[in-house]
């Protein structure tokens, strides 16, 4: 694939002859359209696709998270194609025709903002999850004014509930609300910074389960 930048083509697009022009990721690219497709059936690529499909099923309703927490990862692929690349690699387990996701190995974001430590998950008050985390030492960290980024799931409904929080790091606490059918239900917590211009992230960190009440 070649990439086509110059005045003559412009933002070139579509088909001539067996040439396809695309502009991806900022950049014009000309490839030369396939004659045939194979569509090989290893079990290596069999497993492989198995694994993409039962990925892109937990993905697909994270997309508006995906697009903030694995932002600093999309450097010439997609937010998206970040994610699932990453996680395919670290959060399947199983064997061939049995895979599932290890919800504790999932990496729901990826950036270069340092995570706050010792964070812990709790259930202090009904309908709601708790988190608590250690915040800066030092009051004047910049560091201390980046927001929350709350995402949890639960297995049992196969619902995710994610979202920005208020809440700062310098807080060392937050209560997610979480929908009032999710009592009594045990779901993964997971948590993550962003900076607050909204460009930035931490990588996310997974609390364990708690029981909502």
């Amino acid at each position: 694939m070649a990439i086509v930048q110059n005045p003559v083509t412009g933002r070139t697009r579509k088909k001539l002859g067996n040439v396809v022009f695309s502009k991806s990721f900022g950049k014009n690219t000309m490839r030369s359209k396939a004659e045939s497709v194979k569509n090989p059936k290893t079990p290596g690529q069999v497993n492989q696709r198995s694994k993409f499909a039962l990925m892109v099923s937990t993905s697909r309703v994270l997309l508006g998270m995906i697009r903030i927490s694995f932002q600093n990862m999309a450097k010439g692929k997609s937010a998206f194609n970040a994610f699932m690349q990453t996680n395919i690699k670290t959060a399947i387990i199983g064997t061939p025709g049995n895979y599932s996701i290890d919800w504790a190995a999932l990496i729901m974001a990826k950036g270069p903002l340092f995570q706050s430590q010792n964070f812990v998950a709790g259930n202090d008050l009904a309908g709601k999850v708790k988190r608590t985390w250690t915040p800066p030492y030092n009051p004047l960290d910049i560091s201390n004014n980046d927001k929350l980024y709350t995402a949890t799931y639960n297995e049992t409904k196969n619902e995710w509930a994610y979202s920005e929080s208020a809440t700062i790091r310098s807080i060392g606490t937050d209560e997610q609300s979480v929908p009032s059918a999710w009592t009594g239900d045990s779901v993964h917590v997971y948590s993550f910074f962003i900076s607050p211009d909204g460009k930035q992230c931490s990588d996310s960190v997974y609390s364990g389960t708690v029981v909502v009440s």
